[in-house]
């Protein structure tokens, strides 16, 4: 299979989900929940989005080319089915403490009403109730739908372990620690999977890193290690500050450079980094150690006006002067998959002309 071209181009992970496919306002409901299609038809219809993922990657001309996470509800919810976690039973949780509320603005939801001061917030997890057990590659189907219908280079996209153990409430391990590293060596398996299959380029989610940085500091790069070990494929940890759906504004937070610092200690190829909306400058690169770079350089607020391609040139040439173009690719800063599919197509296809633009330059 041919390498990525310099510069090459990606989606971080998820692609617009079309909304004959599933409820968007549902997404955080349980998990299966949200589709609108009925369950007899959903195989064809989860294929179906795929190839219109596949075939929009395609038309924009990037480099690598994911399934777009189409058969996903959640990036992290997709990960329940693993053994010793019950989905049916979820457990409260009580872990609220983050480390970047005061650097976002969520949007605005409805007010609460009456004098008395609002309730604490109640929420549930899945609960993990004896031993992580791994029964077989949960995106095994995926990636063979994926690579029988492209012909080029392809990534796929697992939960890292450090936030998959924020995402349950763990009645069996003891402490977060620990739960991270049996989520670690489970993931593993899935990962090396993906690598044997012929997946190019394999990609962690780990946006806890940096949402709750002082929680996982300690062990967050050994978990990843554990987790990327002996994974035959190129291999990335990508860190966002959420989707921009529910957050009206992201300012720069020191806690990013801490986290991408401790990402850059680990054995991951390439750091996938939100730049273009928090408005993070090239100095935030010189914590990347000597990582390839995955930049994020579209703005994915709903709001946003699609980007110019000399608009991103000018972003990925300010980086390049840090990191060099050798190690640059460019990519949206998070998940796309709420954003109308005009938009998209527009900013990864502007985005994959500044991309050649850039390629006539580097060397």
């Amino acid at each position: 299979m041919a390498n990525p071209p310099p510069v090459p181009t990606q989606i971080v992970g998820s692609w617009c989900k079309p909304h004959w496919l599933c409820d968007h306002e549902l997404v955080y409901g349980p998990e299966g929940t949200w589709w609108r299609i009925a369950e007899q038809h959903r195989a064809e219809a989860l294929d179906d989005a795929v190839l219109l993922a596949i075939q929009d990657q395609a038309r924009a001309g990037l480099s690598l080319i994911g399934d777009g996470e189409q058969r996903r509800q959640t990036f992290s919810g997709h990960f329940y089915g693993l053994g010793g976690i019950d989905q049916d039973h979820q457990g409260a949780v009580t872990n609220f403490n983050n480390d970047v509320g005061d650097y976002l603005t969520m949007k605005a939801r409805a007010a609460a009403t009456g004098d008395e001061a609002p309730a604490p917030p109640k929420f549930e997890q899945p609960r993990v109730t004896g031993p992580i057990t791994w029964e077989g590659p949960i995106l095994g189907g995926a990636a063979e739908f994926l690579l029988a219908n492209t012909s080029g280079p392809t990534k796929m996209t697992v939960i890292g372990p450090n936030t998959l153990a924020l995402r349950l409430v763990d009645e069996h391990y003891g402490s977060l620690a620990a739960l991270a590293a049996a989520l670690a060596d489970v993931l593993n398996k899935e990962c090396r999977a993906l690598a044997d299959m012929g997946i190019d380029l394999v990609q962690i989610d780990e946006p806890e890193v940096h949402f709750r940085y002082s929680q996982v500091e300690p062990f967050a790069a050994d978990a990843i290690d554990r987790c990327l070990h002996g994974v035959n494929a190129a291999t990335a940890v990508h860190m966002c500050y959420g989707y921009s759906k529910n957050i009206a504004e992201k300012r720069a937070t020191p806690v990013y450079e801490k986290a991408v610092s401790l990402l850059a200690s680990t054995t991951a190829d390439q750091l996938s980094l939100e730049y273009e909306q928090p408005g993070h400058q090239p100095e935030l690169l010189t914590h990347a150690g000597d990582k390839g770079v995955i930049l994020g350089v579209l703005n994915l607020d709903t709001e946003a006006p699609v980007e110019t391609a000399d608009h991103i040139v000018e972003r990925a040439r300010d980086a390049a002067t840090v990191i060099g173009l050798d190690r640059l690719s460019l990519a949206p800063d998070c998940g796309m998959w709420f954003l109308p599919r005009t938009t998209a197509l527009g900013k990864i296809t502007a985005m994959e002309s500044a991309a050649r633009t850039l390629r006539g330059t580097a060397t």
